[in-house]
C-alpha cells in the first residue's frame, strides 16, 4: 500500500512489534535513578506513571475503568461513540493511526468500527508496555476487521515517536484518557511542545482532556469501595521491586492516601512510610514519614487547553464534548512553519 513502507523491524506471529519493550527493564531502571533515588525540581520522591503498566497493572486496569465512579473512561468512550463519525472522516486515506496508550483498545473501538464500515484504508497500531494486553488487543481487532489493517507496538511512548519517523504518509497520532495536557501547565506545555516539533504538517493527534469541576466526583473515581485503585498504586511499587530486583518496598511498611487540591482542581496519591524503610542495594533510604508521590492528575479547562496549544504551536482542528460536558476530545495540527527562504 503506497505511503505505509515500514523500516525492518522484529515482528512476533502475533504482529506485535518489538520498539524497545524488550529492553523495558533498562529504561525503568533509568527512571528509579533519577525520580525515586533522589527528589525532583518539585522537591518530591516521584514514582512515574510508567510503572503502573504492567501486565498487572493493565489488567486492574481494566476493572477500574468500568466502575461507575470513573467516569473518566466511561464518558470519554461516550463521547467517541456518538461523535465517531466526525472523527473517523477527519482521518485520511492511507493513514497511519497510532494509540500511544492503548490498552484494552475500548476508546478507539467506536472510531476504528467506523472506519472499517466506512471501507477507508488505514493502519492502526495500538502501544502499550504490555505485551500481553498489546497481543491481545490486536488479535481481538484482527479479528473483526477488513479495512482496517491492526498490528501491535510494544515499548515506551519514546520508542513509539522514535519509530513512527520511519512511516511515511500521513500519521495520525491518539492521546486518549487524558495522557498529554494532563500535567501542571509549564510541563503539559513542555510536553505538547515536544510532540509538535516531530509532526509533519500532514500529521494529526487527537488528545482526550478530563476537564471535570467538582471535586467530590473527582475523589469518589480514584477513591473506590473495593479498593481497586489502592490495589492498582500498590502494585505499581511493587512491580519496581522487580525493577531494581530486590523487596526494597513492602505493603506494611507504606500507606496509601489521596490528595486533593484546587486551583486547578488536581488529585494524587501519596505512599507515607510508617517506618523507616532502608534498602541498600539500590541506595533507597526514606525515614518515618517521608512520602512518594505518584500518579497525578490534573484537571483541564477548555480556556486552559487553548492557551496549551499556542504555546506549543498546534493549531485546533476540532473539538467534541462528551454528554457530561466533562470529558474534551481536540483534533490538533502542527502549525505551519515559517519558512527561511
Amino acid at each position: 500500500m503506497a505511503g505505509l513502507e515500514q523500516q525492518p523491524c522484529h515482528q512476533t506471529e502475533n504482529a506485535v512489534i518489538d520498539i524497545g519493550g524488550s529492553q523495558l527493564s533498562e529504561h525503568l531502571q533509568s527512571v528509579v535513578d533519577k525520580h525515586l533515588k533522589k527528589k525532583d525540581n518539585l522537591g518530591r520522591h516521584f514514582l512515574p506513571d510508567i510503572f503502573f503498566s504492567d501486565d498487572t497493572g493493565l489488567q486492574l486496569w481494566q476493572k477500574i475503568n468500568r466502575m461507575p465512579d470513573y467516569y473518566q473512561t466511561n464518558d470519554e468512550v461516550e463521547l467517541l461513540e456518538r461523535y465517531a463519525a466526525d472523527v473517523a472522516s477527519r482521518i485520511p486515506d492511507n493513514a497511519t493511526i497510532i494509540d500511544l496508550g492503548c490498552g484494552d483498545v475500548r476508546k478507539i473501538r467506536p472510531v476504528l468500527d467506523t472506519l472499517e464500515k466506512t471501507g477507508k484504508a488505514v493502519r492502526y497500531y495500538g502501544l502499550d508496555l504490555s505485551h500481553a494486553t498489546v497481543t491481545e488487543s490486536i488479535e481481538l481487532l484482527r479479528a473483526n476487521y477488513k479495512h482496517v489493517q491492526c498490528f501491535g507496538l510494544w515499548g515506551t511512548f519514546e520508542d513509539g515517536f522514535e519509530w513512527a519517523k520511519s512511516v511515511s504518509g500521513p500519521r495520525v497520532f491518539l492521546s486518549l484518557g487524558s495522557i498529554y495536557g494532563n500535567d501542571r501547565f509549564d510541563r503539559a506545555v513542555k510536553y505538547l511542545k515536544k510532540c509538535a516539533d516531530v509532526l509533519r504538517p500532514e500529521d494529526l493527534i487527537l488528545i482526550g482532556i478530563d476537564c471535570h469541576p467538582d471535586p467530590d466526583a473527582v475523589w469518589r473515581s480514584y477513591h473506590d469501595s473495593q479498593g481497586l485503585f489502592e490495589q492498582f498504586i500498590r502494585n505499581g511499587f511493587r512491580f519496581s521491586n522487580e525493577v531494581i530486583g530486590g523487596q526494597w518496598y513492602r505493603d506494611e511498611d507504606w500507606e496509601v492516601r489521596g490528595v486533593l487540591e484546587q486551583n486547578p482542581l488536581q488529585h494524587r496519591f501519596v505512599l507515607r512510610a510508617v517506618r523507616d524503610v532502608d534498602y541498600p542495594p539500590a541506595d533507597l533510604h526514606f525515614t518515618t514519614g517521608m512520602e512518594i508521590e505518584c500518579y497525578e492528575g490534573i484537571k483541564q479547562t477548555p480556556e486552559l487547553m487553548a492557551k496549551q496549544f499556542v504555546l506549543a504551536d498546534l493549531t485546533e482542528l476540532g473539538k467534541w464534548e462528551s454528554p457530561s460536558g466533562y470529558i474534551y476530545e481536540y483534533l490538533v495540527a502542527p502549525v505551519p512553519r515559517k519558512s527561511n527562504l
